[in-house]
């Protein structure tokens, strides 16, 4: 039977472990990530729910003792509601200042005198619980926060991926997906000039990264065997175009490098066609946009059919309008060059079709 007790959270500390905080900038003291958690976690709900209901004991927080400190390795966001509470004046821009009047002395001598927690003995016993909860529960963390989970019980406790899997209730494919991904940004970090803290948006798109890794494409161009879950999965030889991969990818304020993908679709396939195109690598390389680069890495016939196809649709939406024409010469001029245009275009295909369909004896 697990036992709950009560502890101060006084006693108790962040764990600068947790999956959460993997893509924050280096933390220096417990303060800063209270307020990590406060603006990213939406700490500010359950100081509201604490407030008006107090601290439920079902939700116990999970600590295990290390370097002679308690850390809570499961509830970190509810003992920054706690310590938010207790300690207003902690949270920056006075972002407390609306709850001040609410703290009550009951409140705040009840949850001095202790909020429940459950100690383990280690970190391994609670990864099937805190898993399960957070990578296909009903409180689920980000993608990356997720592969970091999977990493650590994977790599640190020694458990293997389909045991994972199993106990987390996912797949074994999303599993390795997840960890894969993370094994090859952190030997990005680790072995070229790519830096998280260095991308050019605010935040790290995770999923573009490994759900890119699923296609062909990007395999092929870091030499990445699919199947390969070790911690450093790309070779030495492809180091240079994983570097590229990941600026293409995220960008680089340093280097004042846009990043290729701003929508995960269609981008992220229109990069992986380019991959595939020695050509349109070095277009890519020169600094041409994707979609000239995507371009260049179509077949000509490719090309021509989906142009066909685009126009066909631009002129039934012009002619979904066209009762709106006010006699306007611009408008004239475009519609006489577009149909002399299509006229050309069709007598070619036509001709061409013609011939070869004679040839065929058809």
């Amino acid at each position: 039977m697990i036992e709950i007790n009560l502890c101060s959270p006084e006693e108790l500390h962040f764990d600068l472990q947790n999956p959460r905080l993997v893509t924050q900038p280096q933390i220096k003291d417990e303060e800063q990530v209270l307020n990590i958690l406060w603006v990213d976690m939406n700490v500010k709900e359950l100081v509201t729910s604490i407030l008006a209901s107090g601290f439920f004991k079902t939700e116990a927080l999970y600590v295990v003792v290390e370097n002679d400190k308690k850390v809570v390795v499961e509830g970190n966001r509810r003992l920054a509601a706690v310590k938010a509470i207790l300690h207003p004046e902690l949270i920056k821009s006075g972002a407390m200042s609306a709850f001040e009047d609410k703290i009550t002395p009951e409140l705040r001598a009840q949850l001095q005198e202790g909020i429940p927690v459950i100690y383990s003995n280690s970190r391994e016993e609670t990864w099937r619980y805190i898993g399960f909860k957070h990578v296909n529960g009903a409180v689920k963390w980000d993608s990356l926060a997720k592969a970091k989970y999977i990493a650590q019980v994977h790599n640190e406790y020694g458990v293997s991926i389909d045991q994972i899997a199993e106990q987390i209730g996912d797949s074994h494919r999303t599993t390795v997906k997840l960890y894969q991904g993370l094994m090859v940004l952190e030997q990005a970090e680790k072995e070229t000039e790519f830096r998280i803290d260095d991308i050019a948006g605010k935040k790290l798109y995770f999923s573009h990264l490994y759900t890119a890794l699923t296609y062909e494409g990007y395999q092929k161009f870091i030499s990445l065997d699919p199947e390969n879950i070790s911690p450093n999965p790309i070779p030495q030889s492809a180091l240079k175009n994983l570097q590229e991969l990941m600026y293409w990818m995220y960008g680089s304020k340093s280097k004042t490098i846009r990043p290729l993908i701003e929508h995960q679709n269609p981008d992220l396939r229109y990069l992986e066609s380019a991959l595939r195109n020695v050509d349109s690598v070095e277009m890519l390389r020169a600094g041409y946009p994707l979609a000239q680069a995507y371009d260049n890495s179509l077949d000509a016939l490719q090309v021509l059919h989906q142009s066909i196809v685009s126009a066909r649709n631009q002129i039934q939406i012009a002619m979904s309008k066209m009762a709106s024409y006010d006699g306007d010469k611009t408008i004239f001029d475009a519609a006489e060059t577009l149909a002399s245009n299509a006229i050309a275009l069709r007598n070619f295909i036509r001709s061409t079709f013609s011939k070869q369909h004679e040839e065929d004896g058809l």
